[in-house]
């Protein structure tokens, strides 16, 4: 089988052309001003801005002669190309070619606009006209008994539903993690049974034991130096976004939203807030973080080695990975839901565009 590290065309594979029909996150929300950037979404360069106080998103090509917009300005509400100053508006529409305004209207120039929307404090494109699921949410986030913690974006070089596939692989705590949020000496992991609801799959992790010490079992107010009960809810809002409440045994809370963004077939960014009713002092915020750095350190070369990278979902690949019965019960219902998605996307009439 050809490496992925030797180059490989993903634009017809149809995990990939499906990833076209969802929202997915592209930048933070404080991130994105009036001055034009530059975000990457499924390969498409996408110049965004706020005009006029909303999000606006367009392929990052000028028709004229194919600069990119960022690197231009926002003039009188519209993208402004800093080759020769054809103007757009939110449409996309060519609004203006300072050289010979009076042919705009015999040549009507314009390119791709995207559907772009703000959740969560995240930025949110669908390359598709007609998303096939709601954006994600995220409740704790105007919760005001929680405090918020924006983690920085990483980048790792695998596939979306990887990186997703990572983040809910129970048995995989006790070997990469060990020490942190699992051990060693308990690799077994309790079988749960997956739901759907909506654009969402659910499913729930009875009460375990967990090795917690140090620092956050003092910000917890949980006495001792054993092991502590934490109970686990999880939700995959499909397609890349996962949501995870962890109950402690005193009733408190730590929340976990992470959303992956396909950048390309086979590199993905991830986008993740933190959020908690215990501990909520400022002071704190530095020791949180690095918590989930660390383990992201520990996951990152593990992800980054699995080959193929692109999720093996269709197609012979599908025969590379050997599934453990009920250690694997969640990757099996979403590789399952995600199958579906495909194929009925196959079926559809193909709508999704590059520029």
């Amino acid at each position: 089988m050809k490496r992925e590290s030797e180059g490989r065309d993903y634009s017809r594979h149809p995990l990939y052309l499906t990833m076209h029909r969802f929202w997915h996150p592209v930048a933070y929300a404080t991130d994105v001003g009036e001055q034009p950037m530059q975000v990457t979404l499924l390969d498409q360069n996408i110049v965004l801005a706020r005009i006029r106080g909303e999000v606006v998103a367009l392929a990052d090509r000028c028709a004229h002669r194919g600069a990119a917009l960022s690197v231009g300005m926002v003039v009188e509400g519209t993208f402004e190309c800093p080759y020769h100053g054809w103007r757009y508006d939110k449409a996309g529409r060519c609004v203006k070619i300072p050289a010979r305004n009076e042919l705009l209207d015999a040549m009507k120039p314009r390119i791709p606009a995207f559907h772009a929307c703000e959740s969560a404090g995240i930025v949110w494109v669908c390359l598709d006209p007609e998303p096939k699921f709601p954006v994600p949410d995220f409740p704790e986030y105007s919760d005001p008994t929680f405090r918020l913690l924006q983690g920085p974006v990483y980048d790792w070089e695998t596939s979306a539903p990887r990186r997703l596939e990572n983040f809910v692989d129970f048995s995989h705590f006790a070997f990469v993690h060990d020490g942190s949020i699992g051990s060693r000496l308990r690799p077994e992991v309790d079988t749960v049974k997956p739901w759907r609801e909506g654009h969402v799959l659910r499913f729930e992790r009875p009460p375990t034991k967990e090795p917690s010490v140090g620092e956050k079992r003092k910000m917890l107010g949980i006495e001792g130096e054993d092991w502590i009960s934490v109970a686990n809810s999880y939700r995959v809002m499909m397609p890349h976004a996962v949501h995870l409440r962890r109950t402690f045994e005193n009733g408190k809370h730590y929340v976990l939203m992470m959303a992956a963004s396909p950048i390309s077939a086979v590199k993905t960014r991830s986008f993740w807030w933190i959020a908690r009713d215990f501990g909520v002092e400022p002071e704190h915020d530095a020791f949180m973080l690095q918590f989930e750095r660390t383990v992201l350190e520990q996951d990152k070369p593990v992800i980054e080695s699995q080959q193929p990278k692109l999720a093996p979902l269709v197609g012979e690949e599908v025969r590379l990975e050997l599934p453990v019965g009920g250690a694997d019960a969640v990757s099996l219902a979403y590789r399952r839901w995600y199958t579906e998605l495909i194929r009925e996307n196959a079926s559809a009439p193909e709508t999704a565009g590059t520029v």
